[in-house]
């Protein structure tokens, strides 16, 4: 019983220190379009216009030629705080002159995350 213990004991002191638990969290709570990137596309999010904001749960990375494919990503920006997501000059470069854009952030409070750069799918 007691080198059963230690073993234990030792999975659980690396799991704690090597993040086992962060990534079983993470699991639990996928963010679907985390890994998103240019050419990529999005499926059917609710649609804002001007300086609203809307939160969204369930966003996710669709194949773009599945009938959910909504957004094509034309760009992102990593290390965004909340304030630079909602400017949205972190896109401007991304977007054509005289073409709708849309921004869409992943940003826990008070940390930084990433924008996602979309328009509309033709």
């Amino acid at each position: 019983m007691g080198i059963i213990g230690a073993i234990v004991a030792f999975l659980v002191i690396a799991g704690l220190k090597f993040g086992v638990g962060s990534a079983i969290g993470n699991f639990l709570n996928k963010d679907e379009t985390a890994e998103a990137k240019s050419g990529d596309c999005i499926a059917e999010l609710p649609e804002v216009t001007g300086a609203q904001e809307e939160k969204v749960d369930g966003a996710k990375v669709v194949e773009c030629t599945s009938t959910e494919a909504a957004f094509t990503v034309v760009g992102r920006a990593d290390g965004q705080t909340a304030a630079q997501a909602r400017a949205g000059d972190a896109c401007e470069q991304f977007f054509k002159e005289g073409e709708e854009g849309y921004v869409f952030s992943s940003i826990e409070p008070g940390k930084t995350g990433y924008v996602l750069c979309l328009t509309k799918k033709a």
